[in-house]
């Protein structure tokens, strides 16, 4: 669960409300308290720039579920205004469908098959190990495994 997630859940009964980074803090403590690591607020809060909430440096550290106001002062946004970082997961392709009928199928009986050549080596057979060269020793001699 990421930081701004953590935020998110803790802060969800505060919507509109105005906290300092030590209260939210505080509500991340009591729901989840097994949660040992830190807890950022500033990473999820956003700017508002005229209407539209941006992050506040280059970069976006997670969701925007608050809004900054002053220094140490939040607003815990609505669920509609929340600004959600966009992912870098592309969409898989869809893979195009091979339909082969029955005439297709039939055409084909007594055909040759032709192999494709792949450009990889052959595996090297389990009977011959690739060799290890000579290793050096703190003594300086070379010993050959």
């Amino acid at each position: 669960m990421s930081n701004s997630s953590r935020i998110e859940a803790a802060t969800r009964q505060n919507v509109n409300a105005v906290l300092t980074g030590q209260m939210i803090n505080d509500l991340v403590k009591v729901s989840f308290p097994d949660w040992k690591g830190g807890i950022y607020p500033s990473d999820c809060a956003y700017k508002r720039e005229g209407t539209t909430l941006v992050p506040r440096g280059k970069t976006a550290y997670g969701d925007g579920v608050l809004e900054y106001l002053a220094e140490n002062s939040f607003r815990v946004l609505p669920t509609e205004q929340i600004v959600r970082r966009p992912t870098s997961k592309k969409a898989a392709a869809p893979k195009p469908a091979v339909a082969e009928t029955e005439e297709s199928l039939a055409q084909n009986v007594g055909q040759p098959v032709e192999m494709k050549k792949t450009g990889k080596k052959p595996a090297t057979p389990a009977s011959k190990p690739p060799s290890a060269g000579k290793i050096a020793t703190r003594s300086g001699r070379a010993v050959t495994q």
